[in-house]
């Protein structure tokens, strides 16, 4: 009966020292660690999440601006050198018909055309303010002299940086070149600053917005753009014409399209001439990347016009171009 208990003894503590051989040694609790393919699945994520955030980083290099008044009489077409424009204004003026402002405030390497170059009206020389005010211009009224008189503009009108060309009938032959035009305005073209913006989503609320339709006038002088998914740029139409380059001939097209709502008046006369109110603030849409958002607009005297979403975010025009249409309400 005793070695029998021995025995049963004997073996109990076999049995138990086995079970604590088997235990891991100490007393941590087991580990959580994942896979090492899934750690490998964790940096992959990791990099793409970089590669993202390093992609919404741009880096915007601007040099003094510069600004023309560009014609847009049927006559003046295609135009030269909008496409290079970071900010181009379509504005009405007389009979209906319309007159550009392209800023140009970015480096370049080539030299291009710019124009035709047209005259200055006084809420073109207005909007030229608040880019540098260097502005191109073929000359003005003495209605507009008149009006901008004691604005610190710096007019560019000499034949030292104009120049006609013959192969096109006066008054739509005046051109100048964006080398000309910064030497004029005394940009040091070495001069250049840079910015990094992260590109943000634009809001989630918003409607379908692929096409835009302007109508100054029905017969001869509707405006349109059409969404390109593919370039995500809003190509541009005249008269359901492509809006072409004269050297490029390429259609021009635009990042985001803007429509600003603001005061028009007649001005009394035969020349059918209009006043047009820059300053206070009013409604207006931003098309980009094929949707459609309700702005609004502001501006003080003397001050940047300023765009800001519905709950007041401002709207960020820094990258990539952006035509402003400047209509009636």
């Amino acid at each position: 009966m005793r070695n029998s208990t021995k025995t049963n003894i004997f073996y109990f503590i076999v049995v138990l020292l086995g079970l604590l051989l088997l235990l891991p040694a100490g007393c941590s609790k087991p580990s959580t660690a994942p896979p090492e393919e899934d750690l490998e699945n964790l940096d992959e994520e990791i990099e793409e999440e970089e590669e993202v955030e390093e992609e919404n980083n741009i880096i915007l290099r601007h040099i003094s601006p510069v600004t023309a008044v560009i014609n847009n009489y049927s006559a003046a077409r295609p135009q030269s050198g909008l496409q290079q424009a970071t900010i181009v204004y379509e504005f009405l003026v007389e009979g209906s018909l319309t007159r550009f402002l392209a800023v140009y405030d970015t480096p370049f390497t080539d030299n291009f055309l710019v124009g035709p170059v047209r005259s200055l009206r006084p809420y073109l020389a207005e909007q030229a303010l608040e880019h540098g005010g260097a502005v191109a211009n073929s000359g003005y009224s003495k209605r507009t002299a008149e009006l901008i008189r004691g604005m610190p503009l710096k007019q560019i009108t000499s034949a030292t940086y104009l120049f006609r060309d013959s192969s096109r009938k006066a008054p739509h032959n005046l051109y100048s070149d964006i080398e000309k035009l910064h030497k004029a305005a005394g940009t040091d073209l070495s001069d250049i600053k840079e910015t990094e913006i992260t590109l943000e989503e634009l809001p989630s609320e918003y409607e379908e917005g692929l096409e835009i339709e302007i109508i100054y006038n029905n017969n001869f002088n509707r405006v349109t753009y059409v969404y390109d998914e593919e370039k995500e740029v809003y190509l541009r139409f005249i008269n359901d014409n492509p809006h072409t380059d004269r050297e490029t001939s390429e259609q021009y097209n635009a990042r985001r399209v803007i429509l600003r709502l603001t005061p028009h008046r007649s001005v009394p006369g035969p020349e059918g001439l209009v006043d047009i109110e820059l300053t206070g603030e009013g409604d207006g849409f931003l098309y980009e990347q094929g949707k459609k958002y309700p702005i609004r607009w502001k501006k003080e005297k003397g001050g940047p016009t300023r765009y800001y979403y519905t709950d007041g975010t401002p709207v960020d025009t820094r990258w990539g171009n952006t035509w402003i249409q400047v209509v009636k309400p």
